[in-house]
């Protein structure tokens, strides 16, 4: 026979055992108290005076015909009887309290326990579709809502984990497909046109090449993103007025044949980062800006440390800005809010319809508290 094994069962056997034991023990003490003061009463209280038997606080009258000895012989007889009822009814007294004690345990356990099964049910109900469910426990500041906040919390992580997981998937489909339909809509057409030229083969290859490249970008930064977030890539001391430096002068000739001028703001700023991660992020800001902003604009690049203990990588546009309470899509934004919350970092826009976009880059660099609101670069 398996007896159950449930944390309630071991509790209510718990609280049986430690009611035994120290009702036991009182009891145990009750009736050794009792003997030794039979005992020491037989032998030290008892005083015959003529036809009297003082014990103790009591006077009986007795038989003058016994003697002294056949007195002491009848109160050791008479306190044997006593202290054998008296064990019978410790031994009674114990095995109710045995039995009353595995009840009541058994119903103190279950309410105590009650919060905990509630958080098994709810963990058992949650999927990874549908994180929402919250256990919300009321009830005093104890262990068990103390842990109910904790799991609520690591939901609410979950949640907002698979949230951007959802949006990272769908953004990376929709814009490696983007490229994916030029190549193979171009190539089409060439191939469907028998008269094609070598010009337009030649003009096909550089379409081909252009949106490879794009791609081949797209890719390099997912795996970036996916190296750090799996934990194998080093943590380093990166100084972002270098990273600045470096992403400047590598997109100058592009953001000349856009017709943009670029101007890098390169304040040393030291964090503990991935530099590979952290370049993919600010060349992705950068393609983003060159690609939306107006020829003749200005371009700026920039890093530095605020008072407040957080460092930043912002690039600022003279595009067209878009509403701001709109949510931004597109792979490489979603690259970049991946890296920034793989640093503990955060990603924030600042912009106007009609003015340009600023989009920054937060790290902590031993600061503590929210990430700032403000846009740290001057007003173009």
């Amino acid at each position: 026979m398996r007896f159950p094994r449930s944390i309630r069962f071991r509790l209510s056997a718990l609280y049986s055992a430690v009611a035994f034991g120290l009702g036991g023990v009182v009891l145990g003490l009750v009736y050794a108290a009792i003997r030794w003061q039979l005992t020491r009463q037989t032998e030290t209280r008892m005083i015959v005076r003529g036809r009297q038997l003082v014990l103790g606080n009591y006077t009986l009258v007795i038989d003058p015909r016994l003697e002294e000895a056949q007195v002491r012989t009848l109160e050791s007889l008479f306190n044997q009887f006593v202290l054998d009822q008296l064990a019978r009814y410790i031994l009674l007294a114990l095995v109710l309290l045995s039995v009353v004690s595995l009840v009541v345990g058994w119903v103190i356990a279950g309410r105590a326990l009650a919060p905990v099964s509630n958080i098994t049910e709810v963990a058992r109900e949650i999927e990874a579709s549908d994180l929402s469910r919250r256990i919300d426990l009321q009830g005093p500041d104890d262990e068990l809502t103390r842990l109910a906040a904790t799991f609520d919390g690591m939901l609410e992580r979950l949640e907002r984990a698979f949230r951007s997981q959802r949006k990272f998937l769908a953004d990376t489909s929709h814009d490696l497909r983007t490229p994916l339909s030029v190549i193979r809509s171009n190539v089409e057409v060439t191939l469907d046109d028998p008269a094609t030229s070598l010009d337009e083969w030649r003009s096909t290859g550089e379409i081909v090449v252009r949106n490879a490249t794009r791609m081949g970008a797209m890719i390099d930064g997912l795996l970036a993103a996916a190296r750090f977030e799996g934990g194998q890539a080093a943590m380093v001391t990166v100084d972002l007025a270098v990273l600045v430096q470096l992403v400047a002068v590598d997109h100058s000739p592009s953001a000349t044949a856009a017709g943009l001028s670029i101007e890098a703001l390169a304040a040393s700023a030291e964090v503990q980062g991935e530099p590979i991660a952290l370049s993919r992020a600010l060349t992705n800001l950068v393609d983003n800006a060159i690609r939306v902003s107006t020829p003749g604009g200005k371009l700026r690049i920039a890093s530095g440390r605020t008072t407040t203990g957080w460092s930043y990588l912002a690039v600022s546009d003279q595009g067209p800005g878009f509403d701001a309470d709109k949510t931004w899509t597109g792979f490489g934004l979603s690259i970049v809010e991946k890296v920034v919350q793989l640093h503990n970092g955060a990603f924030r826009v600042q912009t106007e319809e009609g003015r340009g976009s600023t989009m920054i880059m937060w790290l902590p660099a031993g600061g503590e508290g929210e990430a700032p609101e403000v846009n740290p670069l001057p007003v173009l």
